[in-house]
């Protein structure tokens, strides 16, 4: 019986390690909840639209419990905002919420570039925010933008003028603003306005998937190494014929 080539045996041992990786996950597991908690407790949250000014979290708490309930904390923070420069407050026609315009609604170039050619000259133009975690454990705030045709379509926008048409999942597939280990609070539908379905915590970028590569790499490995072995096993055997040395002459003893 052949014994494994140590090639192979290493190849085997890439597969294995690869397919009980890829088992498991490396997105951060946060609920929506409990992020969300952490904000209203945090005094340090970058760009915040409720800044606590040197307050404490217990007064920060208590400044969110004497205006807002969690809902409409929850709204105030991440629901989209039409970015107009009027300050008189629009309803949606789709959803009859009253939607404030942000009075610092300041996208840049790239972005109103980027509505145009989704949404036409006639389109509107949104901002909302979405609530980051970093790898790091800071908290901050982002802004984002859904542009939306007359046909009622909407693309999200994000602040280098980048557009996405295919939801959340299109976002945080192709963003470059976000890694795998950030998470990210924000509707479902973050391309929606104001916002549709339930506000969920996700990683900001799809983990990258390294396996169907790894595999490859090792399965050629493998080949090649069965390859050479079966080569070697099956190759016609050469016979070798070897000659004897030429005895020495040795002179007969005197007499």
């Amino acid at each position: 019986m052949t014994r494994a080539r140590p090639a192979v045996r290493a190849a085997l041992a890439v597969l294995i390690t690869v397919l009980l990786a890829s088992c498991g996950s490396s997105a951060p597991k946060t609920s929506a909840a409990k992020l969300f908690q952490e904000y209203t407790k945090s005094t340090e949250v970058k760009n915040d639209k409720f800044p606590s000014d040197g307050g404490s979290s217990a007064d920060r708490l208590s400044n969110f419990a004497a205006y807002y309930t969690p809902e409409q904390l929850q709204y105030a923070l991440l629901a989209a905002t039409a970015c107009v420069s009027d300050t008189d407050a629009d309803t949606d026609a789709d959803t009859g919420s009253i939607v404030d315009p942000e009075a610092d609604c300041s996208p840049d170039a790239s972005v109103r570039e980027a509505a145009r050619d989704f949404a036409g000259a006639s389109g509107e133009l949104f901002q909302r925010s979405v609530l980051v975690k970093h790898e790091d454990g800071s908290l901050e705030l982002v802004t984002l933008y859904v542009a939306r045709a007359s046909d009622r379509s909407t693309a999200l926008i994000d602040p280098g003028g980048a557009a996405y048409t295919g939801g959340l999942e299109d976002f945080r597939r192709h963003n470059d603003l976000f890694s795998p280990k950030d998470l990210i609070l924000t509707p479902e539908g973050i391309d929606s306005v104001p916002g549709e379905g339930k506000v969920v915590a996700v990683s900001g970028h799809t983990p990258l998937n390294w396996t169907p590569w790894a595999i490859g790499g090792a399965a050629v490995v493998v080949l090649s190494a069965a390859g050479f072995i079966a080569a070697r096993r099956f190759a016609p055997q050469r016979r070798i014929r070897t000659r004897s040395p030429a005895q020495p002459a040795i002179d007969a003893p005197p007499e």
